[in-house]
């Protein structure tokens, strides 16, 4: 049996940091894994509508001044295509909007000034009302900012919500994995290897298949491997799908 490790934490030394940057007593240690923990739930039911989140960092400051503690939360995620908020703004005003005038909606999506606009400050209010809501219940200092990735195939994460997105709208799975790695031979990374578990293309009996271009070294400590997996819920059952990405080596 191969004796398998997290790629991740297997290079927390060298190449991989951690996604959380704080010290806490052993006192306060397990409620602050909570609150990062809940942190990140809440990020990603209110933001899931409009993002594509790839990661989020909290890095907390310990300011002894006035005794309350600073909390920086950084979301790494996609900004939200033309052609997916076409629809998302027309049901946010159906939704919340109680006089929704469909000229209004016309034209707010036909312009994609307007749309990327309405889409910034969409994400700004909520942005707002996450952090009216984190700073009551745990009565810290918080900022959320967003980092936009410009290239949704250089990271692990992304690709694996990508080809579930495929296997949900019944995409034969060997076609969703071909397109994931084409559109990942365009960019600058050296290698890629994806494998899916379950009942692929609903077949009675599950298994597992992988493919793999380029090199991605997994047992090379120096090696900057990012890997992510991801379940997606098709009507078959539940496909397991895991990503590495393999981005060069850092001496």
């Amino acid at each position: 049996m191969g004796q398998k490790t997290h790629p991740k934490g297997f290079r927390l030394v060298t190449t991989q940091k951690h996604l959380s940057k704080w010290y806490g007593d052993k006192l306060i240690y397990p409620s602050l894994i909570e609150e990062d923990f809940a942190i990140r739930e809440k990020i990603n039911n209110v933001f899931s509508e409009f993002l594509s989140i790839a990661k989020v960092e909290i890095n907390r400051i310990n300011q002894n001044i006035d005794n309350k503690e600073y909390v920086n939360v950084t979301i790494h995620a996609l900004f939200p295509r033309a052609k997916e908020m076409y629809r998302k703004v027309s049901k946010y005003f159906t939704d919340t909007v109680d006089n929704s005038d469909s000229k209004t909606l016309s034209l707010l999506n036909n312009n994609k000034g307007t749309l990327k606009r309405f889409t910034s400050l969409l994400l700004k209010r909520n942005i707002r009302n996450l952090i009216r809501l984190l700073q009551i219940k745990y009565n810290k200092n918080y900022s959320i900012s967003i980092n936009f990735i410009k290239n949704p195939f250089e990271d692990a994460t992304l690709i694996g919500k990508f080809i579930g997105e495929q296997l949900e709208k019944r995409v034969p799975f060997r076609r969703a994995v071909k397109l994931a790695i084409k559109k990942v031979q365009l960019t600058e990374l050296e290698g890629i290897k994806v494998q899916v578990s379950g009942r692929l293309n609903g077949i009675e009996m599950a298994r597992s298949e992988w493919k793999r271009d380029g090199r991605v070294p997994l047992h090379t400590l120096r090696a900057k491997i990012d890997y992510s997996h991801h379940r997606a819920e098709t009507i078959y059952g539940t496909i397991g799908i895991k990503v590495w990405l393999f981005a060069g080596e850092e001496f």
